[in-house]
């Protein structure tokens, strides 16, 4: 079955030349709502591949685990995407999504800050958010080329058999999403689908064919980690932080920690600036008290996500001031010395990891990076670690 569709590209609309295949084989300024990457000595690295075009469909095979592999006939042109960081990735390599989960804690704040043209009015909902709201007709609806959503998130929420995926894929396309680690637990196990994020990018770029765009990406976010390595302490004087997922709420005194580890790729930026992990090897699948998170008392408390979620007023009135006035939370160093720090989280791929990497390195090391301003949108373009123009060329293909 081949399918014409449309295919929102940045900030532009381009008719897509390809087609999508469905052969398969085993083997403040701007900040409204919305969310980023490895430590400076772990930079992923990938091989890149020839670029196959529209013109030139030549059948390729994709391989992302769990799923079997999958050979394309055509370049597929629409895709949908659930609560995860491959919207970012997407959007990344210049094409827009067709179909999504809910989209109310979606990082649509940076798209609008490079104003990369995100359309919802043109986006089918198969959800009416990540847990909830999912149903066979709505993916029919959609009509995707492929899903980049793995069947195992979605029989989390759906009691389908292996019949509904099929059915759903014999008159769509494939599953070939994978899971992301972000839960406490599975962000250090080495087993299933032990992806970083760039690792699971180059597997969405070669879907869509766009190798050279995967490269550039590499090369922009290799020069962000070059210029954050430069300005790091040694290892024995970084600082520690306890990263808090699924909100802060300093008043319920119940915390949920994520781990900083290679894997982890809501707690990326951390990571990726070499912070050292308050509660290294002590990931509890539940909440953490306050009697836990003062036994740790670490230098920096890091709200996960809400670089994404939340406008910096939103963070202020709802995170960093109740801590300051829980009696619980004003022992603690990080809210004394004003170091309750946020950034991306589950929405973190390229476009996220950027901004958020430079978020937190500059509310960490100001001295060497620059004050952060507090907006997403209000980094001063002499004081921005990464090129926002490069980027914005890198998604529309100007290589």
């Amino acid at each position: 079955m081949v399918r014409r569709r449309q295919l929102l590209t940045s900030s532009a609309s381009l008719i897509a030349a390809g087609f999508a295949g469905c052969t398969g084989t085993t083997g403040d300024p701007t900040e409204s709502t919305g969310e980023s990457t490895d430590t400076g000595t772990n930079t992923e690295t990938t091989s890149g591949t020839e670029e196959t075009t529209a013109s030139d469909p030549t059948p390729y095979t994709v391989q992302m685990e769990p799923n079997e592999s999958y050979t394309f006939e055509e370049i597929p042109e629409t895709y949908g995407v659930g609560t995860s960081p491959f919207i970012d990735m997407g959007m990344a390599l210049g094409i827009h999504p067709t179909a999504t989960t809910g989209l109310e804690r979606a990082p649509l704040k940076f798209y609008d800050l490079l104003d990369l043209g995100f359309d919802e009015s043109q986006i089918t909902m198969i959800a009416s958010d990540a847990e909830s709201g999912y149903d066979k007709e709505n993916f029919y609806a959609a009509d995707a080329d492929v899903w980049l959503i793995s069947r195992t998130n979605i029989g989390r929420y759906v009691n389908w058999d292996d019949s509904d995926f099929e059915d759903v894929e014999s008159r769509t396309g494939p599953f070939l999403g994978t899971t992301l680690r972000f839960a406490p637990q599975s962000a250090v196990q080495e087993e299933p689908n032990p992806y970083t994020m760039y690792e699971a990018f180059e597997k969405v770029a070669k879907i869509f064919q766009r190798q050279q765009q995967f490269q550039a990406w590499q090369s922009l976010q290799d020069d962000l980690m070059s210029t954050i390595e430069d300005g790091l302490p040694p290892e024995d004087e970084r600082p520690t932080v306890a990263a808090i997922w699924r909100g802060v709420s300093p008043d319920s005194g119940q915390f949920r920690i994520a781990p900083l580890h290679r894997l982890g790729n809501n707690t990326k930026s951390y990571y990726r600036l070499g912070m050292q992990d308050a509660f290294e090897g002590q990931y509890p699948d539940g909440p953490v008290g306050y009697e836990e998170l003062l036994r740790a008392d670490p230098d920096y408390i890091g709200a996960v996500g809400t670089l994404t979620s939340t406008t910096h007023e939103e963070f202020v009135n709802t995170v960093i001031e109740p801590f300051e006035n829980n009696e619980n939370g004003q022992q603690l160093r990080a809210v004394q010395n004003g170091n309750v720090i946020r950034s991306g989280g589950q929405y973190m791929g390229p476009i996220v990891d950027m901004f958020s990497t430079e978020a937190v390195a500059k509310q960490v090391y100001p001295d060497e990076f620059g004050e952060w301003p507090g907006a997403v949108g209000g980094v001063p373009e002499s004081e921005q670690l990464f090129d926002r123009q490069r980027l914005i060329d890198i998604v529309n293909g100007d290589l």
